[in-house]
């Protein structure tokens, strides 16, 4: 399927949540036709940008003699292989659906790069509503290391293969979600890393990769890093970082200094949206926090959380070696490289299933920032991203068997590590 520029052939976008919400916004921009949207919450959801949604039922009616371009709108190709085999299924005479992001990613690169040609910036919230992994996209290189302070010195002729990375800078979190993908409620100790630890490591980080266009700093509720101005003021002046997100539930009111320096143009706030699982002081915080967003022109985006996917309790499942690849290559995860305590992972799965004891770190599979010199810093962080599979993957439910919870169920702080009987983690 090709983009007709000429609207004779409308789309159905089949899912309302935040992927199928920024693809149809791709389309009007575009002035492609969009006959509705598709979706299981439809009586609650009744229209996106004036256009209609439908509930899957409706499908029943359509019929192949009106052609129409069926895209399913989620991020992770597991989903997407999920819900054509089922459409397939229910709906035999529907034309073939197409993956949403794919379209999505190649409909929003083309919008930015005529901005960046025509000397305008790219809006930093399209980036981060657009695809999970804006560091792939041309565009958004593109006008990272146009706003990055200077070019770092590299090492050797031409930049690493890291290009994107987060931080965890803490896992103490003001809630205790039953599925996190971090596993907060399972840590025996809290821990929060200094300003001065995260700003050496990310440091030699970039020094050795060249450029990094995508910084993200996430935990735990990251607003309870008291250090949090200091480590953004010195990200924002580190040679090499283009842009930074924030992650953050908003649960926490930030500082008036913190406030500052998050309405840097260079900076994004994800700011996740619980709902329902909030009340009294964090829903009042939340309010709060985000009437001080508003009020001092942060840009941020609302991510309201209603299911995320089970990923199991680090159980092995016992994949072969093809299995363990096509794992990796669908999962929506393979993008989360993150650092904590001076060791990069691969993954959030990764990294909460070696610090709980639940998963090994076979040689290769993470990176000791602290103890690599610098040529071998280099070597190892681009081996990372060239992995085609790690262990972890045959411990996550991710991409084979997950099932969908409500998102953010609370539970009890629990101070025991996790045990295959304990409850199932997601995000």
């Amino acid at each position: 399927m090709g983009l007709n520029p000429a609207g004779t052939q409308p789309f159905v976008v089949y899912g309302a949540g935040s992927a199928g919400k920024q693809l149809v916004r791709l389309l009007d921009e575009l002035g492609l036709p969009v006959l509705a949207c598709i979706d299981k919450h439809a009586p609650t959801i009744h229209e996106i940008n004036g256009h209609p949604v439908w509930l899957p039922q409706r499908l029943a009616t359509f019929r192949p003699e009106i052609p129409f371009d069926l895209v399913v709108a989620v991020n992770s190709r597991h989903a997407f292989e999920s819900i054509r085999d089922e459409l397939a299924a229910d709906y035999p005479q529907l034309p073939a659906p197409i993956w949403g992001r794919a379209l999505a990613d190649r409909m929003a690169s083309e919008r930015c790069h005529r901005k960046l040609q025509n000397n305008k910036g790219i809006d930093l919230l399209e980036c981060m509503g657009c695809r999970a992994d804006p560091s792939h996209c041309t565009a958004f290189r593109e006008a990272a290391r146009k706003v990055a302070p200077q070019q770092p010195t590299e090492m050797g002729s031409s930049p690493g293969k890291l290009n994107d990375f987060a931080y965890f800078i803490t896992n103490r979190c003001t809630l205790n979600c039953q599925h996190c993908v971090e596993a907060l409620p399972y840590y025996e100790a809290r821990q929060t890393e200094s300003c001065e630890r995260i700003l050496k490591t990310v440091r030699r980080v970039v020094a050795a990769s060249g450029y990094i266009d995508r910084f993200s700093l996430t935990g735990g509720e990251t607003m309870l890093n008291r250090e949090l101005p200091e480590i953004i003021r010195g990200i924002l002046a580190t040679p090499g970082i283009g842009f930074v997100y924030l992650y953050t539930s908003g649960t926490v009111v930030p500082s008036s200094e913190l406030l500052r320096q998050l309405a840097n143009p260079r900076i994004a706030v994800n700011l996740s949206d619980y709902g329902e699982h909030l009340s009294g002081k964090l829903k009042d915080n939340f309010e709060r926090c985000r009437t001080l967003f508003d009020e001092h022109g942060i840009a941020y985006r609302l991510l309201e959380n209603k299911l995320w996917f089970d990923l199991g309790t680090f159980a092995p499942m016992n994949l072969d070696a093809a299995a363990l690849r096509k794992s990796f290559a669908n999962c929506a995860f393979t993008h989360c490289i993150s650092v904590s305590g001076g060791v990069m992972y691969r993954c959030p799965h990764q990294l909460a299933g070696i610090q709980l004891g639940r998963l090994s770190s076979p040689p290769g599979e993470t990176v000791d920032i602290d103890h690599l010199d610098d040529h071998s810093l280099r070597k190892a962080l681009d081996s990372l991203v060239e992995l085609e599979s790690i262990d972890a993957c045959n411990h996550c439910l991710l991409t084979g068997g997950a099932h969908e919870v409500p998102a953010a169920i609370q539970v009890r702080r629990l101070t025991r590590r996790i045990t295959p009987e304990a409850p199932p983690r997601d995000r």
